[in-house]
């Protein structure tokens, strides 16, 4: 007999159970809300992936060419 009361005890406080997250934007449902992705959610630091352990994006920087250097129009100029 206790061994039921005790499994219907365990069953009824599993039913009150619900997914809840300490920040909005750790919840899967808000990873594509503009507050939870960057640049916007790097002011406060709640980025989706940040929040969840997952890798940072990797922002790729431009590489910068050399400039040519100017074409000699020497008929011109005279040089």
């Amino acid at each position: 007999m206790k061994k039921i009361a005790l499994l219907l005890a365990l069953l009824f406080t599993l039913v009150g159970c619900e997914d809840t997250y300490r920040y909005p934007c750790q919840d899967p449902a808000n990873k594509d809300k503009a507050e939870c992705n960057r640049p916007i959610c790097e002011v406060d630091g709640f980025c989706f992936d940040k929040l969840n352990g997952l890798p940072e994006p990797v922002q790729e920087t431009p590489v910068e060419e050399p400039a040519a250097p100017a074409a000699c129009n020497c008929e011109t100029t005279g040089e």
